[in-house]
């Protein structure tokens, strides 16, 4: 977040990033960027904000513009950003204008994106946050078949902004823990069915192959993460041995399966 102050008020700066063609954000009319960059495989784009989310209930309304942005954009994998981009002579640069967050309410909400059902009437019962983050666990689980928690915490913290972390800690526990019981599988809905025939006639031996992959998956990822987490602690490795009984401790994965995923993971140059 960038935050100025000039002879008016205090402005703040939102600046993202899309994999497109660099005109996306005109389909939604929303206001023309004071920063507009061009890169190979995509843009940068910024707009300077009437005001600062320095309260609870201009946080929530921040965020809640930066998730729907997060929500209509999320085929052009979104990101943003916590710095201003590079300028040079091909970016378009406007310093003058500043804009009003309502001015940005042609941005999909969790109603109006096409993938959703409807499910309340007013739109402003809908956590937006919750659901940008959501979304952003399934781009995951689609991509790696596991999302470690660490993921969903730092994409919180890097994209929402909040006094308190333990609310934004909150939603990603929740989601975290909803996929988890479900063994990473996302729920098909009537507008999105990806579940193949094959998929959907799975024998009971099949399901078991496939669920066994997944739980290999997400122990490697879990192991894998911690390991690095801890590369040079050698409250974990000591004399170029691992403490199997420690880390199977604080990962609660059994000293077994740790050996075994370890031993790969040497054998694959990811760990020494």
């Amino acid at each position: 977040m960038q935050v100025y102050q000039n002879q008016k008020e205090i402005t703040t700066w939102l600046y993202f990033y899309l994999k497109g063609a660099g005109s996306e954000f005109l389909d939604y009319k929303l206001p023309f960027p004071n920063v507009l960059k061009h890169i190979n495989s995509g843009y940068f784009i910024g707009w300077q904000i009437n005001g600062y989310p320095g309260t609870q209930e201009a946080r929530e309304y921040f965020n809640d513009i930066i998730a729907r942005f997060l929500i209509t954009f999320k085929d052009y994998y979104p990101e943003k950003l916590d710095f201003k981009p590079e300028l040079d002579k091909y970016t378009h640069i406007d310093f003058k204008n500043s804009y009003e967050l309502k001015q940005f309410q042609n941005l999909d909400s969790i109603e109006t994106h096409k993938h959703i059902q409807k499910r309340a009437e007013n739109v402003n019962t809908i956590d937006q946050t919750f659901w940008a983050i959501k979304y952003y666990t399934e781009e995951l689980i689609r991509e790696m078949g596991f999302v470690p928690y660490e993921m969903l915490e730092e994409f919180a913290y890097r994209h929402f902004y909040h006094k308190e972390k333990s609310t934004l800690r909150a939603k990603c526990r929740s989601i975290w823990n909803w996929y988890d019981k479900r063994d990473w599988t996302i729920p098909q809905t009537r507008e999105r069915k990806t579940q193949s025939e094959e998929e959907l006639f799975m024998t009971r031996s099949e399901r078991a192959k496939k669920n066994a992959e997944l739980k290999y998956k997400r122990a490697r990822a879990t192991i894998l993460g911690f390991i690095q987490e801890n590369l040079f602690s050698d409250e974990y490795k000591r004399g170029g041995k691992w403490n199997l009984t420690k880390l199977s401790k604080e990962i609660g994965i059994h000293r077994d399966t740790i050996r075994k995923h370890l031993k790969e993971m040497q054998e694959e140059g990811l760990i020494s």
